[in-house]
């Protein structure tokens, strides 16, 4: 939890999961984003109420990049989304961070070449664009 307060920002590589991180990264989510260190309860918290969630995070930002088995309009269709509420918005931005970017590589087990080499390209840039 030290290492984490320091950090300005924060990122997240991984492949997807049942629409999730895979389970060791879940789980360390789950452990170091745990209530005291991410999060604190106001009362209504204690009664069982998300408004009585208070975030403690100060980041100002978060960069998640996963691979994908399924393609860009699956995910458009719905696989995204959830995704996108629990990780992005319960798990990140609900816990303090200010910005969260959230990026995929689609169909990467079964992509050519040249997109995967378009896949490389664009974490390079992120990276670069996410250190400056």
């Amino acid at each position: 939890m030290q290492k984490l307060e320091k950090a300005q920002g924060l990122a997240f590589i991984s492949p997807v999961f049942w629409l999730h991180f895979p389970a060791i990264l879940k789980g360390w989510f789950e452990r170091v984003f745990a209530y005291g260190d991410a999060y604190a309860l106001t009362v209504e918290g204690w009664r069982g109420e998300v408004k009585g969630r208070v975030p403690l995070l100060k980041h100002e930002k978060a960069l998640v990049i996963n691979t994908t088995l399924f393609s860009e309009a699956d995910y458009k269709a719905g696989l995204e989304e959830p995704m996108t509420r629990i990780i992005d918005d319960w798990g990140l931005r609900y816990q303090g961070v200010k910005k969260v970017e959230h990026v995929y590589f689609y169909r990467a087990a079964v992509a050519n070449r040249e997109t995967l080499q378009g896949y490389l390209k664009r974490a390079y840039q992120l990276g670069k664009e996410y250190s400056a």
